[in-house]
């Protein structure tokens, strides 16, 4: 696959550097000195996205018109649902996701009759083979991402994000919802045993709870620590693998010892640490991964509705801030694809190689 930018569009002349991005990645993640801050981003392509050959297709384009450092593999959310019973009706917009049509869960009890789902279940073993199929389409010196969200995560995707319901089952009947989570463990550690077969670089763990708006920092580490790290054991043969903690009131310090390569989240949500704030929470983690990266610096909105300057600005003050180390540049969480510019994209992406020139001088 070719890996130069749209010629429509072109980046700043000025990004050519002399390190391999898989090297760049790297490097960053060590903290080490980098030619520029690898950058990437990712979204949902909502009308592609329940189609295996035009979810590559679209994400093999968006990969080649921008030339990120690595490529995320930004899957349907409800891959990660479908063989307990979630139904959708697909989506036709590309601004909207898809509808809900039904699902198992109506009382904590029904949380109870979930079981663990083999790795070669229909909706798992189709992005098992699109996470295949885009290996071998971009080679090895592109690293691939595999998105994985949080056992607890998912059992809010399975009941269509309602997080009242899920925050009221906790309430009612918390063995409910460990046996759910614990079914749930059992069948994303192997599909993550099956991601590092097939040759990723890592995953992407995501999770919606960690925060002080939904759980405690105590209740979630009693109520989900142990299944999140079930997962994230199949995943440590890899050397990128990224924490990310969505939404505001991240819970950094006390998920400061996942171990993770990289920890992700939104430095501009009202309540969020910057990264300065940030990296000392990081230092009581494993000793093998004391130099863990930071990931994020511009967010969605700024990307959606700010200018190509406006997003320059902010991604040169976030690789500033920490002196353009141990910096994985990107979306604070995911971007809006339909509604975020090209032109802001290519900001996004130009704006390592423009702080390193400030920084030379």
């Amino acid at each position: 696959m070719a890996t130069q930018p749209s010629h429509n569009a072109p980046l700043d002349p000025r990004t050519g550097t002399g390190m391999a991005r898989r090297e760049r990645l790297g490097a960053a993640l060590a903290g080490a000195r980098v030619d520029r801050v690898p950058v990437s981003a990712w979204g949902h392509f909502f009308t592609d996205e329940v189609d295996p050959d035009r979810f590559i297709a679209a994400t093999l384009a968006f990969q080649e018109r921008y030339d990120w450092d690595f490529l995320k593999v930004h899957s349907r959310a409800s891959y990660h649902v479908e063989g307990w019973g979630f139904t959708y009706a697909r989506s036709n917009d590309p601004a909207k996701g898809h509808v809900c049509t039904g699902h198992p869960i109506a009382t904590a009890a029904d949380w109870r009759k979930l079981r663990p789902l083999d790795p070669d279940s229909t909706a798992l073993a189709e992005q098992l083979r699109i996470l295949e199929r885009l290996k071998k389409a971009v080679g090895t010196e592109l690293p691939v991402i595999m998105t994985v969200f949080s056992p607890l995560d998912i059992a809010e995707k399975l009941i269509d994000r309602d997080s009242a319901m899920l925050k009221r089952h906790i309430d009612e009947d918390p063995a409910a919802l460990e046996a759910a989570l614990d079914a749930i463990a059992r069948t994303f550690a192997p599909f993550v045993r099956e991601v590092v077969r097939l040759g990723a670089d890592g995953i992407y763990f995501s999770t919606k709870w960690a925060n002080n708006v939904k759980l405690s920092a105590a209740q979630y580490q009693r109520l989900v620590r142990s299944y999140d790290l079930a997962v994230l054991e199949e995943a440590k043969p890899m050397w990128c693998n990224l924490l990310h903690l969505c939404e505001d009131h991240v819970q950094l310090s006390a998920m400061a010892d996942y171990p993770v390569q990289v920890f992700h989240w939104d430095t501009h949500a009202g309540h969020n640490p910057s990264f300065p704030q940030g990296k000392p929470l990081l230092r009581t983690g494993p000793p093998r991964l004391s130099a863990r990266a930071m990931g994020g610096g511009v967010d969605p909105e700024t990307l959606a509705t700010g200018t190509p300057a406006e997003v320059e600005t902010r991604a040169i003050r976030s690789i500033r801030q920490i002196g353009g180390r141990g910096l994985v540049l990107g979306p604070g969480c995911s971007v809006q694809m339909a509604k975020t510019p090209p032109e802001n994209l290519f900001a996004l992406r130009r704006s390592p190689a423009l702080a390193a020139l400030e920084m030379q001088h």
